[in-house]
């Protein structure tokens, strides 16, 4: 039951300790190995839910007896249900949670990715589920990719979102067209430039993605840009630190109103997890609406704010690319920011759709299962 040699075990009434071969040592709580009990009796045989709630087990739950059996199997016994547990101790090596990780800023790119940015094919990515992964693994981990050759029919940007997830539709329709409109309800329906953004900060949730496909591109003009929002956390927090944390700390308010619509949500700039580490990013100074900090923070928070757009301005900061038709490129919404050039009106129209991060990262998963399993 085991992938790799069995670990010496040491247990406490409250805990375990395995300590492998190699000298890596994790600690397992009692509590936390019977919630996690495999087998018929504590987890459905179709889908592996439990059948049991936290509150069902015993407030004075230990461990009474451990040790490995011949092939390599955990056996736990516990009090004072008298309960028996077996437990796989590679599966348990997989997800040790006290194991110390190194501390380091999540893997970000600056405008020198230019120089590696492949278009995927779309025929390829369509047709072939590793060309899919690998489309998917690429928006995974940098939050961007470019496909090429896409059918310029109408539609057809919900049709790629649909290779992995659900379009999220919106007040803007299931798919919405970038084209000038002589009486805009956005911004983004004029020629005019765009600095580079977040979409549609003032949603909750904020949609996870976002796809743009190019139907037609004349003339000059309309060129894209993409910054990494963690780039650009991380260089406000190596130079001003202080502005990284008022950024992070504090939530502000984007909203927008149209005849029909009425959106409005509070999110910090950079929302970060307990380590300072950033997870999402929000910026869009188009919608952010009247600031309502306390007194005492506002100077300070405009600075901040100040600061990090002038980062996002920074010239080695942004990759620029020209689509032309059958182009389309997805984003992290809540973590690239794009934004484009001006360009001259009607001369240009783009589709794009919104989608979810579940559903890509679930595609993903399971095509990579797939994949390592028909794997030589």
């Amino acid at each position: 039951m085991t992938d790799q040699p069995a670990p010496q075990v040491e247990h406490s009434p409250q805990s375990l300790t395995l300590t492998w071969d190699d000298g890596a040592r994790h600690r397992f709580d009692a509590i936390w190995l019977r919630d996690n009990a495999f087998g018929a009796d504590y987890r459905h045989v179709g889908n592996d839910q439990r059948l049991f709630d936290i509150a069902d087990l015993p407030s004075d739950l230990a461990i009474t007896q451990a040790h490995i059996d011949d092939e390599g199997a955990l056996i736990l016994r516990f009090a004072p249900e008298g309960e028996t547990l077996v437990f796989n101790t590679g599966w348990l090596r997989r997800h040790a949670y006290d194991a110390v990780l190194a501390e380091g800023w999540p893997d970000c790119w600056d405008g020198r990715m230019a120089n590696r940015l492949t278009p995927h094919d779309y025929s390829a990515v369509r047709d072939q589920p590793s060309a899919l992964f690998n489309w998917l693994d690429t928006v995974r981990r940098d939050g961007f990719a470019l496909l090429k050759d896409v059918p310029t029919t109408g539609g057809h940007v919900c049709s790629v979102a649909e290779l992995f997830g659900f379009v999220r539709e919106t007040n803007y329709g299931r798919l919405f067209d970038v084209i000038s409109e002589p009486d805009p309800s956005n911004m983004a329906f004029t020629a005019a430039g765009l600095g580079v953004h977040t979409d549609n900060p003032y949603r909750d949730p904020v949609p996870g993605l976002q796809l743009l496909h190019c139907l037609r591109a004349d003339g000059e003009g309309g060129a894209s840009i993409v910054v990494d929002g963690y780039e650009a956390a991380r260089r406000l927090r190596e130079t001003a630190p202080d502005d990284y944390d008022l950024l992070r700390h504090w939530r502000v308010a984007f909203r927008y109103q149209s005849g029909d619509t009425d959106l409005c949500a509070r999110r910090a700039l950079i929302e970060s997890d307990a380590g300072g580490q950033p997870l999402a990013i929000a910026y869009n100074n188009r919608s952010i609406a009247p600031l309502d900090l306390p007194g005492h923070v506002m100077a300070d928070y405009y600075r901040a704010y100040r600061h990090f757009s002038e980062i996002l301005r920074a010239p080695d900061l942004r990759v620029r690319f020209q689509m032309g038709p059958g182009d389309l490129f997805i984003v992290d919404n809540r973590r690239v920011m794009h934004g484009r050039e001006g360009y001259a009106p009607g001369a240009r129209h783009l589709q794009g759709c919104y989608a979810d991060w579940d559903g890509l990262i679930s595609r993903h998963r399971v095509l990579q299962r797939t994949l390592n399993q028909e794997a030589p």
